[in-house]
């Protein structure tokens, strides 16, 4: 039983983690895959560094978006310079 317990308690955590920082944990993984991508291409795995490019994007991308559903507002001009299409407001 106290296995049970154990497992939960840590899904519990792991999910108030992922829901409280889920927007910046995405793009900060987002970033650190452009990196690893650059890494990895610099060596000549070209593959590699195309997969890690797509991957960072669309953390950084899903990241970005889900930040400004939350709060309302773009994390940067650039960010919403890119990413909204239309120039309104992230909570429409």
């Amino acid at each position: 039983m106290s296995v049970f317990v154990s497992i939960a308690g840590l899904l519990v955590i792991f999910g108030w983690l992922f829901y409280r920082f889920g927007p910046t944990l995405c793009r900060v993984a987002g970033i650190s895959y452009w990196w690893a991508g650059w890494c990895c291409g610099s060596q000549g795995g070209y593959g590699y560094m195309a997969f890690l490019l797509i991957l960072g994007s669309v953390l950084w991308i899903a990241g970005t978006k889900w930040y400004a559903r939350r709060r309302g507002y773009w994390p940067s001009r650039l960010s919403q310079r890119l990413l909204d299409r239309h120039g309104r407001d992230a909570s429409a």
